[in-house]
């Protein structure tokens, strides 16, 4: 009699233990794919650079930066990265040497390029919040009047330290697709003299994309 007692309190312990480990992931909860690759279209504010090397003042109006990203998932919901965003950038160039093409003040363009490292958080189905933690550099290279009719120092181009944090709210149609828009915000510690005014420049971008994982 003991016997029996003990076996069936034996198989009826097993059962809900094997029934759960034979239980599908609940929806919105399976695992997050590998690899996310993704697109994002961005609003960048202007800023105002004062750069040493060309003795100029670089003040950048407000532009649009496309932005690339690559991205390997490494727990729930957490994933490392890479992006490479670009921009075509209007300015008002500033120097005190009237040798130059630009003399006194121009309209200028410039091609801004950021290279970034980045930590992501936030996924999911439907919406959920999103941050993010960066750091790379940024170049600024082809400074030009705006006929390019012609250049303007520096002639070569200029990498300097960024960083800077993100936040924002995406909306997942799958667990492989989602749409999201934030708001980033970066630090350039671009050399810009002694004598500067300004402060290290910031540059705030809104943008708006999508990602897909695999």
């Amino acid at each position: 009699m003991f016997r029996r007692i003990a076996a069936a309190l034996l198989i009826g312990g097993t059962l809900p233990a094997s029934a759960q480990i034979g239980r599908g992931p609940r929806q919105g909860y399976g695992t997050d794919p590998d690899y996310w690759v993704g697109l994002s279209y961005g609003y960048v504010s202007g800023t105002t650079i004062s750069d040493q090397s060309s003795a100029a003042t670089w003040e950048f109006g407000y532009t649009s930066q496309l932005q690339a990203t690559i991205e390997k998932t490494v727990q729930r919901g957490w994933t490392i990265g890479a992006s490479a965003g670009f921009a075509t950038a209007p300015l008002t160039y500033v120097t005190n040497s009237f040798s130059s093409a630009c003399a006194g003040s121009c309209s200028a363009r410039a091609d801004i390029a950021q290279y970034m490292a980045f930590v992501r958080g936030g996924s999911g189905l439907g919406f959920h919040g999103t941050y993010s933690l960066a750091a790379g550099m940024t170049e600024f290279s082809k400074f030009r009047t705006t006929d390019g009719s012609a250049s303007l120092a520096p002639t070569s181009a200029k990498y300097d330290f960024s960083f800077g944090l993100g936040g924002g709210f995406g909306y997942g149609f799958t667990p492989t697709s989602e749409v999201y828009v934030g708001e980033d915000w970066d630090l350039v510690l671009h050399p810009q003299g002694n004598g500067a005014a300004n402060n290290a420049p910031r540059i705030w971008t809104f943008r708006a994309g999508f990602r897909v994982g695999f």
